[in-house]
């Protein structure tokens, strides 16, 4: 995994660049209404005619999503779609279980069902990373999971990724690295930080619902020796990112139960269907 601080983009531009360490933000708002705005817009004649056709399409969706749902998990990582993690697949579980049967159920998109559903042209690597790993580009993630997530019948999907930072420094046994027992002693202070990130989006037409983020309340920190120092930071690491993902469950709490009023809000109001 990337490490990038959570302000940062991830996976080449990263999946979006939040203004805020930890927050979130819903969305329901109609594309039919904003388009007619322009319309409606004064200014040069030709405006609206020279509009591009390309934001047209990109604006031209509408909020469909209804609970419950089947909202699934789909995990960005190095290389794109990646299997949820053991520690935060139960955080995941345990929100399931906070926000009960109302809300659907959380299903993770499966990066082999995903491989499955997605044509062989759709799939090939765009260019190769200093390591030699082919990587993806972010449309082609997005559009693997999307795929993947048709296949299992999934009503949206909650796309997020997550960071890790660490910071080395040495200790006053440092003084020790003199001498040839320095290499044995836990010579460095190792301290970790994760940020994760998220964006839930309707898997039939690509309407954005909300955003969330988060980070790690507390850093993860570790003594190592100076020969070891590489595996301790990143298990730190790994351990940072699954505290960061913890933290962003709350967030997507509030943004899913956020959302679901705003919803039934809009269509109790008839601004929405």
């Amino acid at each position: 995994m990337q490490n990038l601080p959570c302000l940062k983009a991830g996976l080449a531009l990263g999946l979006v660049v939040l203004l805020a360490a930890c927050g979130h933000h819903v969305q329901t708002t109609s594309g039919s209404k904003y388009l007619a705005a322009y319309k409606t817009t004064g200014g040069d004649a030709g405006q609206s005619a020279a509009t591009d056709a390309a934001i047209v399409a990109a604006a031209k969706v509408e909020p469909q999503l209804r609970f419950p749902a089947r909202i699934g998990l789909a995990r960005i990582g190095g290389d794109g779609l990646a299997p949820v993690p053991a520690a935060e697949a139960e955080a995941w579980k345990a929100l399931a279980g906070r926000l009960g049967p109302g809300y659907g159920d959380f299903v993770p998109v499966s990066p082999l069902i995903a491989a499955l559903a997605t044509p062989v042209s759709a799939t090939a690597p765009v260019h190769r990373d200093p390591f030699s790993q082919y990587r993806k580009s972010l449309a082609q993630v997005v559009r693997e999971i999307r795929l993947g997530a048709a296949r299992q019948h999934l009503d949206a999907v909650l796309i997020y990724e997550t960071f890790g930072t660490s910071e080395e420094t040495s200790n006053p046994l440092a003084v020790t690295k003199l001498a040839l027992i320095g290499f044995f002693l836990p010579t460095e202070d190792v301290a970790a930080q994760g940020s994760a990130q998220a964006v839930l989006v309707d898997v039939r037409n690509g309407y954005s619902y909300g955003m969330a983020s988060a980070v790690a309340e507390q850093p993860v920190r570790r003594i190592t020796t100076s020969g070891n120092s590489y595996a301790v930071r990143q298990s730190a690491q790994e351990e940072a990112r699954a505290n960061a993902t913890l933290a962003l469950t709350g967030e997507v709490e509030a943004m899913l139960r956020d959302l679901r009023l705003a919803l039934a809000e809009g269509r109790a109001a008839g601004s929405l269907r």
